[in-house]
């Protein structure tokens, strides 16, 4: 079950538990909240390893920017060294040589800036709903933490 379905049946939970009247607290099954947070627990690792897979993904794109600067350039060398017999030919072929690699750092940086920032939005997106979750959570467990006004005032006084 995703993260966010858990969530939504809490907040479901919540909204639809019996209210005690005066207090403004309601009335929640722990079991029920107790089966929530474990499935959330077992659905956390699921997000972490997604945002793994986006790293080792990122990493597999930079990889491959790389391997294409490098051939690139090494046709680049190639061409250079084909045409090394003749001065003009040689100029010509030293400035395109140039020109595809100055292309080939250009592509290489933009694929890398690109995947980094594909990323960092997915990590970012990831680490803004465990953040949501948890302070769902905390709040969840605070509030069958804190007995109800009702409850701390029939309490007998010693």
């Amino acid at each position: 079950m995703d993260i966010l379905d858990v969530l939504n049946e809490l907040e479901e939970l919540v909204e639809e538990s019996t209210k005690v009247p005066l207090v403004g607290k309601i009335l929640i099954d722990d079991d029920l909240i107790l089966d929530m947070i474990d499935h959330i627990r077992t659905a956390l690792p699921e997000e972490m390893r997604l945002a793994k897979s986006v790293a080792v993904e990122r990493e597999r794109i930079i990889e491959e920017a790389r391997n294409e600067a490098k051939r690139i350039v090494s046709e680049a060398r190639e061409e250079l060294s084909r045409m090394a017999g003749e001065d003009e030919l040689v100029k010509r072929a030293r400035e395109q040589a140039s020109e595809v690699m100055e292309q080939a750092k250009t592509v290489s940086r933009e694929i890398k800036i690109g995947a980094y920032q594909f990323a960092d939005d997915l990590l970012g997106k990831g680490e803004d709903n465990i953040e949501k979750i948890l302070n769902q959570i905390r709040n969840a467990r605070e509030e069958l933490r804190t007995p109800p006004k009702s409850e701390q005032e029939a309490a007998p006084t010693e």
